[in-house]
């Protein structure tokens, strides 16, 4: 006789971080809606609601609930915090500023003896990294 075993569920609360037609990204792992949902699935659900899914044992949401809805800001939903691949949307200025930090810490780091030493020092080269890549060669321009 066949035996029928009901698919294994679990429940999850998290921040929703993505969400598209079919599913919902939940720390860091997209969970598509089920066709087969036990339960109501919240469609309304937006980045930065607090939501309670019930998954099944392969990631297939069954139910999701809004527990949460995200803090506004001027009627929108105030944006998370800026990640690694939120750089993108940065305007050039903060891209600029970003990169030349990055270029410049390895090299501060190597030339000082402090903390404070540090700081000055990669201050220093970011902005005259931030320069020539927002102004071209400071040299060449007279600077």
């Amino acid at each position: 006789m066949a035996r029928q075993t009901q698919p294994t569920q679990r429940q999850l609360t998290a921040t929703v971080e993505a969400v598209n037609e079919r599913g919902v990204k939940l720390n860091g792992e997209w969970h598509n809606y089920s066709r087969f949902a036990d339960g109501t699935i919240d469609r309304t659900a937006q980045v930065g609601d607090t939501v309670q899914v019930q998954l099944t044992n392969t990631g297939w949401v069954r139910a999701l609930t809004v527990l949460q809805r995200a803090p506004q800001q001027n009627g929108q939903a105030v944006p998370p915090a800026v990640g690694v691949s939120a750089a993108r949307a940065l305007d050039p200025a903060q891209y600029a500023r970003l990169r030349a930090v990055e270029i410049a810490s390895p090299v501060a780091a190597q030339y000082a003896q402090s903390a404070g030493e540090y700081l000055q020092t990669l201050s220093a080269l970011a902005n005259w990294i931030a320069l020539y890549i927002t102004d071209g060669d400071p040299l060449e321009n007279g600077r």
